[in-house]
């Protein structure tokens, strides 16, 4: 009886503490709109509530109504499942969203070009994200860091859109509006089979299997626990099973960013069975919120090529890696590409101007955005972005400095 009459409290609390402000507030007509209906007990039941249940990683979907619109004209109207989403960061007051298009809902799938800048106009799901870590702070960390390498690196990546989002017609704040990264994402995007993608996450040694199957990844790591890779014809083989120039282009930028969340945590990489162009790995960059942090400029670590690690704990992240370097071509290869992205794709005056745009797509929304949830003042706000340029600005020259003295070690 007292465990209910608890969760009833806290229930009317968190209830309260969500929806006190949202009844006075109204978007300003510079964002997309989504508004997400669906009934309230779906929300906030005590005991199934997907609003509620923070530490519940059940996967529960309920029915919900999305409807988008933009410059006051409604794009589409589609009954969706809903869910909660994310990890550390479901936890947050304003929580991240998956919605999901369903045949037994009336559609099997979005058609529309939800992003301008890819060609890619199917979906199966979005993800309405609340800036996960970065949650309370920019607002546009994640989101900016993608759109910094996105055109450069052969890495895959979420795209971004924001948006004002509207639950059960009261104002729930700026949601930024991605990509999910699933087999359907590949089949969209590379016009592959969904069903026979592989799609592994985590560590390199113990692989989970977000689907598909992780056997010819463990072939792989038996391979390099078996064969020195300093040999150039291990390294051909090795070649011929993973896309070297896609792990180059993660690991680079991953240590250049200083993703002290990663290795082992918010690691991706995927490869699909039968094509004749993607049957090699390639990579996934997503959720750098725990990067281009200003207290993490000094700090360094590139396996065992370079620095110290962020934790003992991520040391087999790096398992690939550490073993690749014995191959002088590969660490050639490497220090080059990583020279190329300092000097371009990290470029100061570029990274400011990715950074300072984003804040301007949201600068006219963020005081509602503030409001709602009682985040960063506006001073607070524009200062943390400072901050992710401050990072680059100085990272970049020590970034620099460091691959210049190992191309010279390794001349």
């Amino acid at each position: 009886m007292k465990k209910h009459l608890l969760i009833l409290i806290c229930l009317s609390v968190l209830f309260i503490t969500c929806k006190k402000e949202s009844i006075f507030l109204s978007d300003k007509g510079t964002l997309p709109i989504i508004k997400i209906t669906l009934e309230e007990k779906y929300l906030w039941s005590p005991d199934s509530g997907i609003y509620l249940l923070d530490d519940c990683f059940e996967k529960w979907e309920f029915p919900a109504i999305i409807e988008y619109s933009e410059n006051e004209k409604t794009i589409f109207n589609d009954s969706i499942g809903l869910r909660i989403k994310g990890e550390a960061s479901r936890g947050k007051s304003m929580k991240s969203f998956g919605v999901y298009w369903r045949e037994k809902y009336g559609k099997k799938k979005l058609e529309y070009q939800v992003f301008p800048n890819t060609i890619t106009s199917d979906f199966k799901r979005l993800f309405l994200r609340n800036s996960g870590n970065d949650f309370g702070k920019t607002h546009i960390k994640d989101a900016s860091i993608s759109m910094i390498y996105k055109d450069y690196a052969n890495v895959e990546f979420q795209e971004y859109k924001p948006c004002v989002l509207y639950l059960n017609n009261e104002y729930w704040g700026i949601y930024n509006i991605r990509e999910m990264m699933t087999p359907h994402h590949f089949d969209y995007h590379f016009n592959v089979n969904n069903n026979e993608v592989d799609l592994l996450e985590r560590s390199e040694l113990v692989p989970e299997i977000d689907n598909g199957s992780n056997e010819q990844w463990l072939d792989i790591i038996n391979f390099i626990q078996n064969n020195d890779l300093s040999d150039n014809d291990n390294y051909n083989i090795l070649y011929d099973m993973i896309d070297i120039d896609s792990y180059i282009d993660y690991i680079i930028i991953q240590t250049y960013i200083c993703n002290t969340d990663w290795p082992i945590n918010n690691v991706k990489w995927w490869r699909e069975r039968t094509s004749v162009d993607y049957t090699k790995w390639r990579w996934i960059v997503f959720d750098t919120d725990r990067a281009f942090e200003k207290n993490n400029i000094g700090q360094v670590w590139l396996g065992d090529l370079y620095g110290n690690y962020y934790n003992e704990n991520k040391k087999e992240g790096f398992y690939v890696f550490n073993n690749l370097i014995n191959n002088s071509e590969f660490k050639i290869k490497f220090l080059e590409r990583y020279l190329f992205f300092i000097n371009t794709v990290f470029d100061k005056k570029r990274v400011e101007n990715i950074i300072l745009n984003n804040k301007e797509r949201i600068k006219i929304e963020y005081s509602n955005h503030q409001i709602k949830w009682n985040t960063l003042d506006n001073n607070q706000w524009s200062e943390s972005i400072d901050e992710m340029i401050e990072f680059n600005n100085k990272r970049n020259d020590i970034m620099k400095e460091i691959i210049k003295n190992l191309q010279d070690e390794n001349n």
